[in-house]
């Protein structure tokens, strides 16, 4: 009797599987075919994936992007732009200064290009943001303009920050550097830049947070040339401003050199000159 059970469960299966072979199920949903690469994606493979471990996302794709947020791509011809150009004020000045190992390590994996600026609904405008160390996202990609110092300064800026955030994600900041002024404020946005200078810190923003107050620091400073960054450290109306934030600067250049063997001052004078010969055409 079992044998029988057997042999007609067996008949059964068999029939089955020769009744689902001869459907026709139509098209898979599924498109198993890949995108051909066009020439900038092999450039960018070329020069940031392959050297930095680095995807740039130029491409729209609404995952990952704020679905919160009124966003645009950026084009082509500022996408291949800007990204030409963060290779050589960004990249290529951390490799010589602080060692390939060191931007490998750090750099993110992603690099995500959106076109328009990010509007909040506080009033403020993100400039660029970072994603768990994993991923750095650059707003405003289609105001790119390789001849505009100021508008250069603004990206690496943002990337200096965010990258701040990445180093410290993985190797935190001396919780001391909070006490020197500890005025953090929910409503950062309501303050003046020289109400933040009078409290020791070098932006509206640094008051948010002492991660952003760290950020902020070394954003800044990398963003700016040696002169234009002692007169920002000059801007305090008070003796006791001023100390705050030469202690925060000497807290942060120790923590560069001493965690991961880099000379901020080095870095910053690379950086300016990467940027003025980008701005002037300069062949380094």
């Amino acid at each position: 009797m079992k044998r029988y059970i057997l042999n007609l469960f067996l008949l059964v299966m068999l029939f089955s599987v020769s009744a689902c072979s001869d459907d026709d199920l139509g098209p898979s949903i599924f498109d198993p075919s890949t995108e051909e690469l066009t020439e900038l994606d092999l450039w960018m493979q070329a020069n940031f994936t392959k050297p930095y471990n680095i995807e740039v996302l130029y491409k729209w794709l609404d995952i990952e992007s704020d679905m919160a947020a009124t966003l645009v791509p950026p084009t082509e011809d500022n996408a291949a732009g800007l990204a030409d150009v963060l290779k050589k004020i960004w990249c290529l000045p951390y490799v010589n200064i602080a060692g390939s190992d060191f931007f490998c390590k750090l750099a993110p994996k992603q690099l995500m290009f959106i076109g328009s600026s990010r509007y909040n609904s506080d009033g403020t405008v993100t400039k660029g943001s970072a994603e768990g160390g994993r991923k750095i996202i650059i707003y405003e990609v289609n105001q790119f303009d390789r001849t505009n110092a100021t508008r250069l300064k603004r990206y690496m800026k943002t990337i200096h920050h965010e990258f701040t955030h990445i180093a410290n994600q993985t190797i935190e900041f001396p919780k001391e550097y909070e006490l020197i002024s500890p005025g953090y404020v929910e409503q950062w946005k309501n303050m003046k830049d020289q109400e933040a200078y009078d409290a020791g810190f070098i932006s509206p923003y640094a008051m948010s947070e002492p991660s952003e107050d760290f950020a902020e620091m070394v954003g800044i400073m990398l963003s700016n040339s040696r002169a234009e960054w002692e007169v920002l450290l000059d801007k305090p109306a008070t003796q006791d401003g001023k100390d705050k934030l030469q202690q925060k600067l000497e807290m942060v250049l120790n923590y560069y050199r001493d965690v991961w063997n880099v000379d901020l001052y080095a870095l910053q004078e690379e950086c300016e000159k990467a940027i003025y010969e980008v701005v002037n055409n300069v062949n380094p």
